[in-house]
């Protein structure tokens, strides 16, 4: 049973980054942010690069480093899509549709379909104080900072405006407030997080692998639903991406324990988001959100 938890919790932490960062794109911007997908690859790849390039030199500097450049690649996708959508006055989904192919091709042209990472330092292992789980420690500790964080910004005047903005995107025309600068941080913050989860996944499964990203926005969106299912009166707050992601994995290993195939997760995925919303939207058909979450 002490496995079966510390398994949920280390996945958890590997995967938060990308469900907070799908938070703030899908609950509170309210855009269809399928660049998330593709921050999640680069993010992985900016961090394996700067992790081969930098062997030689203390694990801690090179656990700050990666770190850094996972967030910067996440960001850059983010960057570019939300200005295509912005300045191109195209539909964000198109633009990530649009920014995906682009850096898929990009990632092949500059690098192999695959890339190991077990011939390097994991920089995880700086402090390896649980043995069984030698991740997890760090893991927890770079969670525990993106959380401070995540509560601070929702408590600016920027993370009211994520809100404001998926409530009504014209209201800053009203004020002389840019709504650029609202959209695109928003998408950009969003976009780092998945960034620094695709190289969480990237370090701890020794692997970038091209396709690593295909199906994270399915992933994200039952995590989430899940969450505000579980704190449905609970609002705009960082416990639900927090629940929902715990939750996910506690369903994920229960299914496994009991014998399900998890090659079958995919539908069984679609299926409960597809039950939870049928009841959701039967509940409160005025106040249902484009996305469900």
């Amino acid at each position: 049973m002490f496995n079966f938890f510390m398994i949920v919790f280390e996945q958890s932490m590997i995967y938060f980054p990308l469900v907070l960062g799908s938070y703030i794109s899908f609950s509170l911007l309210k855009v269809p942010d399928l660049s998330l997908e593709m921050a999640y690859l680069i993010g992985a790849f900016f961090g394996g690069y700067i992790l081969q390039i930098m062997q030689g030199c203390s694990l801690l500097y090179i656990l700050f480093m990666v770190i850094f450049g996972s967030i910067c690649g996440g960001m850059l996708v983010g960057f570019i899509s939300s200005c295509i959508t912005y300045f191109g006055n195209i539909p964000h989904l198109l633009s990530s549709i649009i920014t995906f192919g682009f850096f898929q091709g990009l990632f092949l042209m500059i690098s192999n379909p695959y890339i190991s990472l077990a011939k390097f330092d994991n920089v995880f292992m700086v402090m390896p104080y649980f043995e069984q789980y030698p991740e997890l420690l760090i893991l927890l500790m770079i969670n525990f900072c993106i959380c401070c964080m995540g509560v601070y910004v929702f408590r600016t005047q920027l993370g009211y405006s994520f809100v404001i903005f998926g409530c009504n995107p014209t209201f800053f025309q009203h004020f002389k407030i840019s709504t650029a600068y609202v959209f695109i941080m928003g998408v950009v913050i969003a976009n780092g997080l998945a960034g620094l989860a695709g190289f969480f996944f990237a370090q701890t499964n020794n692997l970038v692998e091209v396709n690593m990203g295909i199906g994270k926005s399915l992933f994200c969106i039952t995590t989430l639903i899940l969450g505000k299912t579980f704190l449905y009166h609970c609002k705009n707050s960082i416990f639900m991406p927090i629940l929902g992601v715990v939750i996910y994995f506690g369903l994920q290993q229960l299914l496994l324990h009991i014998g399900f195939d998890l090659k079958y997760f995919t539908m069984m995925q679609s299926l409960l988001v597809l039950m939870i919303l049928l009841t959701i939207y039967n509940q409160n058909r005025v106040q249902h959100d484009q996305l469900g979450v």
